[in-house]
């Protein structure tokens, strides 16, 4: 059995992890420890070969920082009975690995008792994330758990420990708290801060993130990463997804320190566990250049470069791939924060910002001192205001403008989410009316082909009933359209306009299609073949029913569209449905809040 699939003690780790944590203490001093020395205790077999496999990564990573290139041969000599785990430190031997599948809710259930698992909320490569409540404590928590394939590996449970450890400790509002962390059955968790919200990315891709909410974000943003870069903790994977924007308007990053735990502290060996495991370590599109280049000299620096790629995407919804142009030309910002911007994004890690909190400083000393000759950056009443005062400076925001901005975006989002998902019903009923339209077409159709030359009624009944199936399809497509051109993104007042239209479309175009129903009733009856009703007296007393039946309830309804009485305005609420009252109520909720 290899190193890799044997088990030890939690004892026994956190034994490995102090000889660890010791012999890297004497790396960064003066006098080196060699791995002979460190070995040479009281060890089981299994202990040895664990603590061994730890040393060497760290020896060669230490090497390598001080630019020199340990090879297979150096070590070869010196641990004549050790070749996996040379070759393994090496990044030379990979483990194999499988696909991840979430495990079910009943199944993460019964390995958490103490839990109430609600809901997954997400799931890749790297594990899973369920929405869960501890009874005990009556909150809610995200219980993260990571593949089971690392539950075998001896070497990640000792990885996992150190940094675990490290990562529990972290404790600031802009970072995601660890409140446990362990392992059940092969399977490794973190129980963490519930964070109710949505991602970053999630605000980006709805693109309702103006200037104004950037500038509030970024500076929490340096906030956490500094505090972390002080515990010595490098993230290496900021990016949208992993920057949790909470309702209260807070922000919180995630995932501190997983890449290492999933690595190993090395780069290039990191790169490698990730990289089997169907991820990457960090997101390409997000890492500085010396993670791409697999440099050994990564550092808080990396962070910084990723910080600047989401600012920059913040501010003009872009990435800044190849020769890409300052934010300020894509945008209207206050041009100083081009130098911000482009600072963070130097190729050259020395070029960059070398502290998180000096990014902060910098975009406090702009937005606290504005100056008119820049292009300046503020909280704006609505895009309308800005383009009918064309030529007129917009005031710059202050940072508790900033805030509140945040916060209102936050709010918004939730709220328009909500308007989405009322109108939701009402597409659902059209797509049916749509089904249903499709099964008169066909009801007509074959009713008119099978009786050409047989029987000129049912011919008749048949093409009205065909053209009648049209009808619905149209009415119930005009519907979907008016939803689908809904963009939630605009000022409120819009928003409402897009919302009358659809009430327009369905109120319009619903009676049209229903009230006909007086008559439709006897094309449909012949269409499946009874003729009776086609008799010249059944048919007229029909007709004579119908016809005024028809009439008067388009008029009374024309007549209940047309009053502002208050007894009209409610059966109109009644005939447009609980999707769009739901919609607007949502909208009123929007406007009392002042919300644009």
């Amino acid at each position: 059995m290899t190193i890799q699939r044997k088990k030890l003690p939690i004892a026994a780790l956190e034994r490995i992890d102090d000889l660890c944590a010791e012999f890297e203490r004497r790396w960064q001093s003066t006098e080196p420890q060699t791995i002979e020395s460190a070995i040479s205790g009281d060890l089981a077999t299994d202990e040895r070969e664990l603590l061994l496999s730890e040393l060497l990564v760290l020896e060669i990573d230490y090497r390598r920082r001080k630019g020199e290139s340990p090879e297979l041969k150096d070590y070869a000599d010196r641990f004549p009975n050790d070749a996996n785990a040379i070759r393994e430190a090496l990044g030379i031997q990979q483990a194999p690995s499988r696909g991840f599948e979430p495990p079910s809710l009943d199944q993460i259930g019964k390995l958490f008792p103490e839990l109430e698992i609600v809901e997954l909320l997400g799931a890749g490569g790297m594990g899973a994330v369920y929405k869960a409540r501890q009874r005990g404590l009556d909150r809610f928590v995200a219980l993260k758990i990571l593949p089971e394939e690392f539950g075998h590996d001896v070497k990640f449970a000792l990885r996992f420990t150190r940094e675990a450890r490290t990562l529990a400790k972290l404790n600031h509002p802009n970072i995601v708290s660890v409140f446990e962390f362990g392992n059940v059955e092969d399977i490794y968790y973190f129980l963490m801060e519930f964070v109710d919200g949505s991602t970053l990315r999630e605000v980006v891709r709805s693109k309702e993130l103006a200037p104004e909410h950037a500038l509030a974000i970024v500076p929490k943003l340096c906030d956490a990463l500094q505090y972390a870069h002080d515990q010595a903790v490098v993230h290496r994977d900021i990016k949208p997804e992993n920057i949790l924007m909470a309702k209260d308007g807070s922000v919180k990053i995630a995932d501190f320190g997983l890449s290492r735990i999933v690595g190993n502290g090395n780069e290039a060996m990191a790169q490698t566990a990730l990289t089997q495991a169907h991820q990457v370590l960090g997101t390409p599109r997000y890492m500085a250049p010396e993670q791409l280049e697999g440099s050994h000299r990564v550092d808080h620096r990396a962070d910084i470069y990723s910080l600047g790629v989401v600012f920059y995407e913040m501010l003009t919804g872009e990435l800044p791939i190849g020769r890409f142009e300052a934010p300020s030309h894509k945008v209207q910002i206050d041009v100083r924060l081009d130098e911000v911007v482009l600072r963070t994004l130097e190729k050259e890690p020395q070029r960059r910002y070398q502290a998180a909190s000096a990014i902060k400083s910098d975009l406090q000393s702009i937005a606290s001192n504005p100056d008119n000759a820049y292009a300046p950056t503020g909280v704006h009443e609505t895009r309308e205001h800005i383009s009918g005062k064309a030529g007129m400076p917009i005031p710059p925001a202050s940072l508790q403008q900033q805030e509140t901005a945040a916060r209102l975006l936050l709010s918004r989002r939730e709220l328009m989410d909500r308007v989405r998902t009322s109108l939701g019903g009402l597409r659902r009923g059209q797509i049916i009316q749509i089904l249903i339209g499709v099964a008169l077409i066909v009801l007509g159709a074959q009713c008119w082909a099978r009786n050409i030359g047989v029987s000129s009624s049912r011919v008749i009944c048949g093409a009205i009933l065909h053209l009648y199936g049209i009808g619905v399809i149209a009415a119930a497509a005009h519907v979907c359209t008016r939803i689908g051109r809904m963009d939630y993104s605009k000022p409120v007042s819009e928003v409402r306009e897009m919302l009358d239209k659809v009430r327009t479309s369905y109120l319009v175009t619903g009676p049209v299609i229903g009230f006909p129903w007086w008559l439709m009733w006897i094309p449909v009856i012949v269409a499946f073949g009874f003729d009776g009703v086609m008799h010249r007296y059944s048919l007229w007393i029909s007709l004579a029913i119908g016809i005024p039946g028809l009439v008067i309830s388009l008029w009374l309804y024309l007549r209940l569209l047309n009053s502002n009485k208050d007894s009209a305005k409610k059966w109109q609420k009644q005939f447009a449905g609980e999707s769009l009252s739901k919609a607007y109520m949502t909208l009123g909720e929007i406007e009392r809040a002042r919300i644009d």
